[in-house]
């Protein structure tokens, strides 16, 4: 599973995550004022909205020694599956887990993984994404969904959309 991590993020998980966050910040013209007047909320910004709305789903991991986890047993080298948008809206972990909130302390956020699973090209691609969004809001006026683009969701086990139709307004 360590070695699945150098592979999992790539090109697609970039490509995923621009276009949440572009969705994102679409929808919510207040947060688009706010990074513009203080860009230095941007690279938190990618944080909070992928936690809400991450670009990987889910990923496998084999169970290395017996454990018990809410009175289910799992044995060494059993295989399970981490769901990541489940565990990045857990409530115990995160108040009002649905909202994206600024203030919010990242270090529990796994999206990027964490501990020896940490994902090897997270600061690359917390460097590509938040000058994606530098560039993007200084470039346009305004972002706004296009209500006529037909814009599709990814469907499971993927994120992010399929097609996604926004305008510069």
């Amino acid at each position: 599973s360590i070695l699945r991590n150098w592979t999992v993020g790539e090109i697609g998980s970039i490509a995923a995550s621009a276009g949440i966050l572009a969705d994102h910040l679409a929808r919510d013209g207040a947060l688009q004022d706010r990074l513009r007047a203080e860009p230095a909320l941007i690279a938190p910004a990618c944080d909070e909205i992928l936690r809400v709305d991450g670009p990987l789903v889910t990923n496998r991991r084999v169970v290395t020694r017996g454990v018990e986890l809410r009175g289910r047993r799992f044995e060494a080298g059993d295989r399970i599956t981490i769901n990541w948008i489940a565990a990045n809206r857990d409530p115990r972990a995160f108040a009002d887990p649905e909202a994206v909130r600024l203030d919010r302390d990242q270090g529990v956020n796994l999206l990027y993984g964490a501990g020896i699973h940490i994902c090897p090209g997270a600061p690359l691609a917390r460097l590509e994404l938040r000058v994606f969004l530098e560039e993007l809001l200084a470039r346009i006026g305004r972002l706004v969904p296009d209500p006529g683009g037909g814009s599709l969701r990814a469907l499971y086990p993927a994120s992010g959309y399929e097609k996604l139709f926004l305008r510069f307004a």
